[in-house]
């Protein structure tokens, strides 16, 4: 069912249980902040892309985004300032008008539910991320360090290692879009050897 969601495109991609941090100026943004503070439940919906369609075209590729739930709000005199966390994921099916701030009709996907089965691929999985982002930190500060914690519900915590990925958001969409469980953690360990085969390149390059 399409339920009618705000939209806050930021050119980068929020994966479920990972934080988030916004710096809001622009005026119809500002609007919508204004509505989300006295909201029972202040959401808003972050697509990796933006409406690139006429209101009430559906795009040709499904959008996938995952819900922000704000969990505090500052100011200063320049911008406001809020903190979330990301939480379900959809994809947009129809974009609405962009005014007074960016909209769209979304549908859910659904939750992932844990298999004890996949105990050991999810230690594989932090195992080779935490790998990746030790080797990648010797070439320049990262957002997310090697001893950075994730959640001890191993749902939650395999979306977390994903999102630390030190890649371009085009890949985290990618694993954003996962059909099960078992596929994003192929897809995220998949990643994690294609930035090690990077990396070996670049490191075999300066060895000569």
């Amino acid at each position: 069912m399409a339920v009618v969601l705000p939209q806050f495109p930021v050119g980068s991609v929020l994966m479920p249980y990972m934080p988030v941090e916004l710096r809001v100026f622009e005026p119809r943004y500002l609007n919508l902040m204004g509505e989300l503070m006295t909201a029972e439940k202040p959401i808003f919906g972050i697509p990796f892309f933006g409406q690139n369609v006429e209101p009430g075209e559906a795009p040709e590729v499904l959008t996938v985004g995952t819900v922000a739930q704000i969990d505090d709000f500052g100011m200063t005199d320049d911008f406001m300032g809020i903190t979330g966390t990301g939480t379900r994921r959809y994809v947009v099916t129809q974009w609405l008008e962009p005014e007074p701030y960016p909209r769209a009709e979304v549908e859910f996907l659904p939750d992932f539910a844990w298999e004890e089965r996949l105990d050991s691929h999810r230690l594989k999985l932090e195992l080779e991320v935490r790998g990746l982002l030790s080797r990648a930190s010797t070439y320049g500060e990262l957002l997310w360090g090697v001893d950075t914690e994730v959640s001890e519900e191993p749902v939650a915590s395999v979306w977390q290692l994903a999102g630390m990925l030190p890649v371009q958001s085009s890949e985290l969409h990618t694993l954003l879009a996962s059909e099960t469980l078992e596929d994003l953690i192929e897809r995220t360990l998949a990643v994690c050897a294609g930035g090690n085969h990077f990396l070996d390149e670049l490191e075999r390059g300066d060895a000569s």
